[in-house]
């Protein structure tokens, strides 16, 4: 069980760094663009392959 909460955490977190790094891209602040985009890819990809982990796991 303790392997799941582990990938839940992760989960989260990686849906939290893509919301932020969206939200960043959507209204700016200042002129660059990098970090939030660097931010948006890297939790897409955490999410997605935190998702593929949740359901290798639990079959």
């Amino acid at each position: 069980m303790k392997r799941n909460i582990r990938i839940i955490i992760g989960l989260i977190s990686s849906l939290m760094l893509f919301s932020f790094g969206v939200y960043r891209l959507l209204n700016p602040v200042a002129d660059s663009s990098f970090v939030p985009a660097v931010l948006a890819v890297g939790g897409f990809a955490g999410f997605i392959g935190y998702m593929v982990e949740l359901r290798k796991n639990s079959s």
